[in-house]
């Protein structure tokens, strides 16, 4: 009997170790579900936060994760555009120095509500911004309450506000001083008749004078109008030494009146791309403004090179040029270098203006290089072709 004690004891052991075997797997079939769940709860998790990854990135607005110090733990791209890179681990005030910013945090710290306001940012660079200060729902169990700081940027939109305020601004006083001419001579004649035809006529000069003043202002208006509104001009082949040499004989007899010289330096065969009542209008206005702000005995030079970018035109003048700074306003509506000068010459105060948007609406860009007592550049640079619009 003693061989079979070892058998017994070798039995039992392998009908436990069957036994556990069995449990095991049925302990991994229970399980098998669970880790089932979970991979596809971490599969849904990874998804949402590629997903809120791509929102964040996506998102023009400024937004960034504070706590209730302010200090930043997480930022957009945007934010970082906003105010800088490097945002994580500093504070809304060493990022900003806007004490009105922290005082919005604070407020929302201390009442656990929303705040938002219009703010003006002036570091890193001049900035106004629309504030919102959320506070997040955390667990219990977070160390810290977290707060949403979202900004937007409303500098362009402040600056067009005020482009057009100072446009209606500006159309009103340029229509103001003829239309007061306008009347004061014609009440002068209804009140007091002269006895004299000289003086009747200077009144009824003056009269008409202002009259085609306003009518060119309506015009180049109308002009500007239809520029800003960017319309794809039908572009086409011009030869554009035949549009210059028309244009210069065209401006001949005020070129003579102003004793100013105006050449040519275009290659022969030089063609543009452009719209040709529109190319007409851009170069009319440069060398008007070219001859007019001259002086006697100055000269004025077109030339055209080609360049990468396409066909480079530029209008040189020796006259009075443009003081350094005033170069960077030269193009907005209605400025002007010297008011009295200007009204004095008959100009509109739109003429660079409409160029700079026609140009524009052909795809190109405009450029001014000047010096004050020695001359002006004004150049414009048009593609060479244009998706859809021919010249290819």
């Amino acid at each position: 009997m003693g061989w079979l004690l070892p058998w017994l004891a070798v039995l039992a052991l392998g009908i436990a170790v069957m036994v556990l075997v069995l449990r095991l797997r049925r302990l991994e079939e229970q399980i098998a579900p669970c880790r089932r769940e979970k991979e596809e709860l971490s599969a849904e998790l990874e998804h949402y936060r590629s997903l809120l990854d791509h929102t964040m990135r996506a998102l023009q607005d400024a937004v960034l994760l504070v706590n209730a110090e302010g200090v930043i733990s997480s930022a957009n791209p945007a934010a970082e555009h906003l105010l800088g890179t490097g945002l994580v681990g500093q504070t809304l005030l060493q990022r900003t120095l806007c004490y009105d910013l922290n005082l919005i945090l604070t407020r929302c710290v201390q009442t656990q509500r929303s705040q938002h306001a219009e703010l003006r940012l002036n570091h890193p660079y001049t900035r106004t911004v629309f504030v919102r200060v959320l506070p997040l729902p955390t667990a219990p169990q977070a160390a810290e309450a977290a707060y949403l700081v979202v900004l937007t940027d409303l500098s362009e939109l402040r600056r067009l506000e005020q482009v057009r305020s100072d446009f209606v601004a500006n159309v009103s006083h340029e229509l103001r001083t003829p239309l007061a001419s306008i009347r004061a001579n014609a009440e002068a004649l209804l009140d007091n008749p002269p006895d004299d035809p000289d003086i009747q006529r200077r009144f009824l000069n003056t009269i008409v004078q202002q009259t085609e003043r306003l009518a060119r202002m309506t015009d180049d208006l109308l002009v500007l109008a239809q520029a800003e509104a960017r319309p794809i001009p039908q572009a086409q082949e011009i030869c554009l030494e035949e549009v210059v040499r028309s244009l210069v004989e065209q401006l001949r007899s005020q070129a003579e009146v102003a004793q100013v010289a105006v050449h040519m330096d275009i290659p022969e065969g030089f063609t543009v791309c452009a719209q040709r009542d529109q190319l007409e209008q851009i170069l009319w206005n440069l060398i008007d403004n070219a001859i007019k702000y001259n002086r006697p005995g100055g000269q004025v030079c077109v030339r055209a090179y080609k360049i990468p970018e396409g066909s480079e035109i530029v209008v040189e003048d020796t006259g009075i040029g443009i003081p350094h700074e005033h170069l960077e306003r030269i193009f907005e509506r209605f400025y002007r270098v010297d008011k009295a000068r200007s009204r004095a010459k008959g100009g509109t105060g739109l003429g660079l203006s409409i160029v700079k948007h026609l140009v524009e609406a052909h795809g190109g860009r405009v450029w001014v290089e000047s010096e004050w007592g020695v001359g002006s550049r004004f150049g414009f640079i048009l593609p060479d072709s244009r998706a859809g619009q021919g010249c290819h």
